[in-house]
């Protein structure tokens, strides 16, 4: 696998001019997760967060991870960040578990100024009840689908000795890293989405460093590591690719 090629490469990106939109947009989900340990009973975190959000998000629904007994769950570390609830409007979807909050744009991407300003809300009425005893980790997720095969259109090369790999059954998984911001890069081209088979670009960027002060600073962390995630995925894909995507800037 050629990383050190393409990590060459992002670099040279990282200040390049980036598009707002790209139509179709590929998106399929948009996440930021928050992992934290809770100051109160980890029984009672869904219904003190819940309390603060029902007004908005009056759909709820219990998660099956929830069918397993606490006990399981409590005793396998797997699970620790895993919520157990979802509740949900026609734009916004937030998952509620006792160490992790999720808050995702979906089922359509409303872009990341109107998302943003979603997430902000929402996190500081979670500030409000005063039960965050300290944030663990901050994760941005974006997941993009494309029908083709994308290997044929980014700047990252499987190779089995000469041979370019391009099979229809290939998954690459990597870590690049920004500084503070570590990003997982999985790309597949055996993706499904809504029963299409296509290609799947899933990056996540995270960090678990200067939390302490994660409400007082969160706009600027959080946008911080949507940058990341967006400067990746751009410096991903060839420009060629990019001009069929009709980039508005």
């Amino acid at each position: 696998m050629i990383v050190r090629d393409f990590n060459v490469l992002y670099t040279k990106k990282y200040d390049m001019n980036l598009p707002k939109t790209i139509k179709p947009c590929p998106i399929i989900d948009a996440s930021v997760e928050i992992r934290f340990i809770p100051k109160i009973n980890q029984n009672a975190v869904f219904g003190l967060i819940y309390q603060v959000l029902q007004d908005e998000f009056a759909t709820v629904e219990s998660l099956p991870i929830l069918q397993l007994p606490e006990i399981v769950r409590s005793s396998d570390p797997n699970f620790k960040f895993k919520p157990l609830y979802k509740t949900s409007n026609n734009d916004y979807v937030v998952q509620i578990g006792p160490n992790v909050l999720t808050i995702s744009s979906f089922p359509n991407y409303v872009g990341w100024d109107k998302f943003s300003k979603k997430i902000f809300e929402i996190l500081h009425k979670v500030e409000t009840i005063d039960i965050i005893d300290r944030i663990e980790r901050l994760g941005l997720r974006y997941i993009n689908f494309f029908e083709d095969n994308i290997f044929d259109n980014i700047h990252l090369k499987v190779r089995l000795g000469s041979q370019v790999i391009l099979n229809k059954n290939t998954v690459v998984r990597t870590e690049i890293e920004h500084g503070d911001f570590n990003s997982t890069l999985q790309i597949a081209n055996n993706g499904i989405n809504n029963n299409r088979l296509g290609s799947i670009i899933d990056i996540d960027a995270f960090t678990s460093m200067e939390l302490d002060k994660f409400f007082i600073n969160k706009e600027i962390i959080i946008n911080k590591g949507h940058a990341y995630e967006k400067e990746l995925f751009f410096s991903l894909i060839t420009d060629d690719f990019l001009k069929t995507l009709n980039p508005i800037y």
